[in-house]
């Protein structure tokens, strides 16, 4: 046998489409995601590198430009301090002389216009300043008066000084125009290397403010541009501009790297907002740039990335899943249609098709499916020929034959019916021959109670006749004792009377005569109850045998064996007692009749004779007196004889019907086994259930006779009845077998 296929409940069932869509969707979107996520976070990476460099390059980009810017017209003043002529001018300078005077003065001046020409607009104005004479001269022409314009009281003088080098000085206003410039002053060294002035030329910072304006970083970026001590040139915050940038609200860590000149990227807060800036120098001019980016935008190509990823990962995710859900479609598909094939063959569907056609393992399953139909449909015949010999063995053929193969474990069941025939005909003699053995016992049964019951008849018309003898005995016993006292009482007057007296002797000899003919009567009547005693108790003796020899069925029946069997032997004790008294009677009586004779033929000679007479009398009406006792314990066993020869009569009229209808039922058996004449035992009429209901039915009649009044017929077969319920019950048993 198989293992049995364990089939989970129906709430708890799993579909495959559901597994294959849940092991395949599920690891797909994990790795999605994954993948999603690395990715996402190395374009979050470049992301954050293309904008920190974006940053970058718009802080350095402004940074060149504004360096460009300085570095161009601080060559400017280079070249303009560098002046040979501007040179040996302060240089040839004596004390208190204008500077007008000096003859290198007029070069000079044509000097400083051309170079304003070259550029105007930006160049406000070239001029220069003597150390020594504190004076001063423009491009214009204009200069100040003899120590009118000290050049040492500068801020910048001492930066100059050290420096030795073109600086640019501090942004300020211009006081004619208004507008902010800044000053590139070059100093300017004598043959020895002292400074003996500057040249230096005004700048306009209106262009620097429209470069810092082309520049933009993204949509919401900003840029500010420093002076070196930290003065707002640039911002897009025009409350801010000119104020230092220590003062202003932002980002501790800038304004700490700005003093410490730590130039790079920072993360810092301004404006109350999160930004990623750069922070870079401008070249010479040493004026600082710093860009900053608000988070929220430095953030938002990620987020348009992340958004777009996910959407795209959604898109992709969906057709992969749609594209799964077909594949699995195309799979469960047949699947589907073998369980429904399957179901259908399971409910004895066997007209089904199998429509799957296919080169991997579901068309194998769907060849062997179809294989299984074929197999199934064979095995349909199988079940129907068997149906069809059993039904023919139902309706009593048995004469069949097997015609299909029975391949397979089918070859047992062939192999069982074929044997089938052979223990049914075995089967169907034993039942036969328990049958006849049924009726011949049922007939002695019937027999047997016949007798009893003749016997019991007889025994009870001579215990009726002997109790109306006995009665009579008694009465006359009785009366016998009556006579007696009253002659005991007469005695006295015996001479007076002994002719009267030898009269009634006469009569009581007559009346001996009779009593001992009665007695010899009464002895007879005993015989026969001896004989019925020893009859009844040889009866039971055979029912304790019989009982003995039926076992455990036949424990019953052996108490009734023993009961009949007391009260025989107490019969024959009765009747024991009975004929001693009975013999005592009559030698009483013959005793009585040789005293009486012998009184009567000395009743002349003698009156010692009737003394001797009176007491014999005496003894004789005591004798009658235990006669009269005796016969009442006769009566009384004669009626415990009487009961049991009623009962004995009862019972065989009980176990005759008994016996004739197990007789009945036992021809019924013979009539349904009934062989008819042919050559084989196998064509046999074969009614299990009703053999069995006569077995059923034989047994309760047994069981009648064997507990009706708590007797049992001593002549009963038990034995034989029992033996053949055992051989109708063991060839049922072997009817069954092959079946079973």
């Amino acid at each position: 046998m198989g293992k049995e296929i364990k089939k989970g409940k129906a709430g708890n069932r799993e579909s495959i489409k559901k597994k294959m869509l849940t092991r395949t969707i599920t690891p797909t979107v994990a790795g999605l995601v994954i993948a999603g996520i690395l990715i996402s976070l190395m374009a979050g990476s470049q992301i954050q590198h293309l904008n920190n460099q974006n940053i970058k390059d718009s802080s350095l980009n402004a940074s060149c430009q504004i360096s460009e810017y300085f570095t161009k017209y601080m060559e400017v003043g280079r070249q303009f301090g560098a002046n040979q002529e501007l040179i040996e001018l302060f240089d040839g300078l004596e004390p208190g002389e204008k500077i007008g005077e000096a003859p290198q003065y007029d070069s000079v001046i044509a000097t400083m216009a051309n170079m304003h020409e070259t550029d105007p607009k930006n160049i406000l104005v070239m001029w220069a300043a003597d150390v020594d004479s504190s004076q001063c001269i423009e491009d214009s022409g204009y200069i100040s008066e003899i120590g009118e314009w000290d050049i040492t009281s500068r801020s910048w003088y001492d930066q100059v000084l050290e420096a030795k080098t073109t600086i640019v000085t501090e942004p300020y206003q211009n006081s004619s125009t208004g507008e902010m410039v800044s000053s590139i002053v070059s100093p300017v060294f004598n043959a020895s290397g002292e400074m003996t002035g500057v040249a230096a030329l005004d700048l306009s910072l209106s262009a620097v403010t429209d470069m810092m304006e082309e520049q933009k970083l993204g949509n919401t970026g900003f840029l500010l541009l420093l002076t070196e001590d930290g003065t707002i040139m640039y911002a897009d915050d025009q409350a801010v501009l000119h104020t230092p940038f220590q003062d202003l609200e932002i980002g501790e860590e800038v304004k700490k790297g700005f003093a410490d000149d730590q130039y790079g990227a920072y993360q810092y807060r301004y404006k109350g907002t999160k930004n990623y800036g750069y922070m870079t120098q401008a070249g010479e001019s040493r004026w600082v740039v710093l860009s900053g980016m608000p988070s929220l935008e430095y953030n938002l190509p990620f987020y348009k990335l992340a958004g777009s990823s996910v959407l795209l990962f959604a898109i992709i995710i969906a057709v992969l899943c749609v594209l799964i859900m077909q594949i699995a479609t195309g799979i469960v598909r047949p699947i589907q249609e073998l369980h429904g094939v399957a179901d259908k063959i399971a409910r004895g569907e066997l007209d089904v098709e199998v429509k799957v056609s296919s080169n991997d393992e579901i068309g194998e399953v769907a060849a062997a499916i179809d294989k299984t139909v074929l197999r199934l449909k064979n095995y349909i015949k199988y079940i129907d020929e068997i149906a069809e010999i059993l039904g023919e063995i139902g309706n009593g053929n048995l004469h069949y034959v097997l015609k299909q193969d029975y391949a397979g474990e089918f070859g047992k069941i062939k192999e069982g019916l074929e044997s089938l025939s052979g223990k049914l005909a075995e089967t169907i003699e034993g039942i036969d021959a328990t049958a006849t053995q049924v009726t011949g016992g049922a007939g002695q049964i019937a027999q047997a109670a016949q007798a009893l019951a003749e016997g019991a008849v007889n025994q009870a018309a001579a215990v009726e006749e002997l109790l109306a003898t006995v009665t009579d005995i008694s009465g006359q016993v009785r009366e016998n004792a009556e006579y007696a006292r009253n002659a005991a009482v007469d005695a006295d007057g015996v001479k007076n009377n002994i002719e009267y007296s030898n009269q009634e002797m006469k009569q009581l000899v007559n009346a001996m005569e009779e009593i001992n003919e009665c007695s010899n009567a009464i002895s007879a009547i005993i015989s026969n109850i001896e004989e019925i005693a020893d009859q009844t108790n040889l009866l039971s003796l055979n029912a304790s045998i019989e009982a003995a020899r039926a076992g455990e069925m036949g424990k019953g029946f052996s108490v009734v064996a023993n009961e009949v069997g007391n009260l025989s032997r107490e019969s024959v004790l009765a009747v024991q007692k009975s004929t001693a008294l009975i013999q005592n009677s009559m030698n009483a009586v013959k005793r009585g009749m040789d005293l009486v004779g012998s009184a009567a033929d000395r009743l002349s000679e003698s009156v010692e004779g009737v003394v001797h007479l009176t007491n014999s009398i005496n003894e004789l009406s005591s004798i009658a007196d235990r006669q009269k006792d005796s016969l009442v314990e006769v009566e009384k066993g004669l009626d415990q004889i009487s009961n049991v020869v009623n009962d004995n009569s009862a019972m065989s009229e009980e176990s005759a019907a008994s016996s004739e209808e197990l007789s009945a039922q036992a021809a019924t058996l013979n009539e349904m086994i009934d062989f008819p004449a042919s050559d084989s035992p196998m064509s046999s009429k074969l009614y299990p259930q009703a053999s069995i209901a006569l077995i059923d039915s034989s047994s309760s009649i047994l069981n009648q006779i064997c507990c009706s009044s708590g007797r049992i017929p001593t002549i009963l077969p038990f034995e034989l009845l029992w033996i053949s319920g055992e051989k109708i019950f063991d060839s049922l048993n072997r009817i069954g077998s092959p079946i079973l």
